[in-house]
């Protein structure tokens, strides 16, 4: 598609993190990257369904946030669970990533009960405890149901779950992950998955694990973390 150019470097950093999050292992065959317009607040950018690892500039389509729908009526076929990004967005003015991802690591926290904290300091974007999302919920125990977020009432119930957090869980279905970019949202979705990993290996070492509290969670929002530091450093390991 042809891109509006100031958006050229949002696109671009939108492909990229398609690529690093694959490499790094959060995105599989399936999950999703968008960002937010930055000529018109109320339209995203997301890929039409297809592998991360094979996303590229002219696979992106503009959605028109309010109805979840591509602004080209001629556009290819998007994700079904575009919904999650525009709920968001629509009620997150801050946020002007979203990623939902299948994160392997993660996906435990979801279903067995014990909550994922923050333990490295890389992950102090993580509250206490992340949030939730139980589709059960949202669906009202209906009769039959499915997993995936298909629509604008399951999408609006996961962005009140997710309220002002960076990150959610969501029951066996991975997480999503926002950010004030692209590259902070990418960082933010890896070291998800790496504070995931390093919680479960402690935990099975001790179930006592001490996790970061409220006056280390204070600092590390005072700090200011370098996304660009790790973004770099993802980017290189690409070429490998």
């Amino acid at each position: 598609m042809k891109v509006i150019s100031p958006n050229v470097d949002r696109i671009a950093d939108l492909v990229t993190a398609s690529h690093i999050l694959e490499n790094e292992g959060v995105l599989d065959s399936f999950g999703h990257v968008s960002v937010r317009s930055s000529l018109n607040a109320n339209h995203f950018f997301i890929p039409r369904a297809m592998p991360p690892a094979l996303v590229t500039a002219e696979d992106l389509v503009e959605v028109d946030t309010a109805a979840c729908i591509p602004v080209d009526p001629n556009a290819p076929r998007l994700n079904g669970e575009r919904f999650i990004h525009s709920e968001i967005y629509k009620a997150r003015p801050d946020v002007q990533c979203v990623i939902h991802s299948h994160s392997y690591g993660v996906i435990p926290f979801g279903i067995a009960g014990v909550p994922l904290r923050p333990v490295v300091p890389q992950a102090g974007f993580l509250q206490l405890e992340t949030p939730v999302f139980e589709i059960r919920e949202a669906t009202e125990n209906a009769e039959s149901r499915g997993m995936l977020v298909t629509n604008s009432q399951l999408g609006a119930a996961l962005a009140k779950k997710l309220g002002a957090a960076a990150v959610i869980l969501m029951r066996g279905h991975g997480d999503t992950v926002v950010g004030g970019s692209v590259r902070e949202a990418t960082v933010r979705a890896v070291y998800t998955e790496i504070n995931a990993r390093i919680l479960q290996q402690a935990l099975q070492l001790n179930p006592n694990v001490i996790a970061l509290d409220e006056a280390e969670l204070r600092a590390n929002a005072r700090e200011n973390f370098d996304v660009d530091r790790p973004w770099e450093n993802f980017r290189r390991r690409l070429g490998r």
